[in-house]
């Protein structure tokens, strides 16, 4: 079933769940509302990253199929999405404060929506265990059989401002939570699986620069940050105060380059959303490059140079997605999922026919 319409705030949402769904984490604005700058100028890495663009190999992504959920129970406000260990699509919603799963061909399997859910994102697996993170509550749940089983508070929860931004990750082996607030030093912090912290990485600089999500790749932690091309890499066993490994998006192209060149330099008030989510597969990262008329995901290699570019079809009004999965599909090629809130709820599914990068 897909509904016509959707309200622009979801009805009984925490503004500070808006603000975090949306990930207009400052006064951030969308490529489709950001006022337009009259100067165009850019940076020379991002004129240098338009020509490599403009010559990059395009395909065209068509969906397999999207769904707004069950009929009797759909989306409300979908934010996370990630493939798990049994191969089936788990989308987190904020409004329902559950998780929906469904199979690869679309079909609803379940809604896991334990009595102590608030608005959770999924965060990952430890083996066949689901990891939700509470946003409000700033706290890891441990899902087994579809009831939380125990829970791992984010240390020193008590202290962070109400607007303090946090972004969860879960591994076999850690849980990552990245922390970025105008009153809170950036960092991210590795904990065990008892909630103590293993380790810990400084994250100098504006807090909008280092909004994004945080994604593990093998022994590494990627911490995107949405609002510059550029993606920092968190080694395990660097001292805490070891410069970051950032990484630049060569070849990152985006109508708002000019505007962000502008708020960098002080001449705008809002710095745009260029990137919500990435998520590696194979030796690609693929990124979310948010255009207000059509999907596009941009394809890396691990140096950071774009690959590929795809591209989805034209839309008759803008969608953002909001997040994305990528895993290598059966069969060859790669199977890419993304979760959009705006104007309708719905996961749509994406079969990308390309050789393993």
């Amino acid at each position: 079933m897909i509904l016509n319409t959707y309200p622009d705030r979801p009805c009984g949402l925490p503004a500070f769940v808006v603000a975090l769904s949306l990930l207009l984490l400052l006064a951030g604005c969308l490529p489709s509302s950001c006022r337009r700058t009259e100067s165009q100028a850019l940076f020379p890495s991002d004129s240098a990253s338009r020509r490599l663009a403009a010559r990059t190999p395009t395909d065209t992504l068509r969906p397999l199929w999207q769904t707004d959920g069950p009929e009797a129970h759909p989306l409300k406000h979908p934010r996370t999405v990630q493939r798990g260990p049994d191969g089936q699509i788990y989308v987190g919603d904020l409004e329902r404060s559950s998780i929906f799963v469904f199979d690869t061909s679309g079909a609803f399997q379940r809604e896991i929506q334990p009595d102590a859910f608030a608005y959770p994102y999924v965060a990952g697996w430890r083996g066949d265990t689901l990891m939700a993170y509470a946003a409000q509550a700033r706290r890891f749940d441990f899902v087994v059989n579809d009831q939380i089983a125990r829970s791992v508070p984010v240390p020193g929860r008590r202290d962070l401002s109400e607007d303090a931004l946090t972004y969860p990750a879960a591994t076999d082996s850690a849980l990552y939570v990245k922390v970025v607030g105008e009153d809170a030093q950036n960092r991210v912090v590795r904990l065990g699986a008892g909630g103590s912290v293993q380790e810990r990485w400084r994250l100098p600089g504006p807090r909008w620069r280092r909004a994004g999500l945080v994604r593990p790749r093998g022994d590494s932690l990627l911490s995107l940050s949405g609002y510059r091309p550029v993606i920092d890499v968190l080694h395990s066993g660097e001292r805490s105060d070891a410069a970051v490994d950032t990484v630049r998006l060569r070849g990152f192209d985006s109508p708002m380059l000019a505007r962000s060149r502008a708020f960098v330099q002080g001449d705008a008030d809002e710095p745009p959303l260029l990137s919500a989510s990435a998520d590696p597969a194979g030796e690609g990262l693929f990124v979310l490059n948010m255009r207000p008329a059509r999907l596009r995901v941009d394809v890396y290699d691990r140096r950071g140079r774009l690959q590929h570019v795809l591209v989805g079809r034209k839309q008759a009004r803008s969608v953002f997605p909001m997040d994305l999965a990528v895993w290598r599909a059966p069969g060859g090629g790669y199977a890419l999922a993304t979760v959009a809130a705006r104007p309708e709820p719905r996961l749509t599914f994406y079969r990308w026919h390309r050789l393993p990068l």
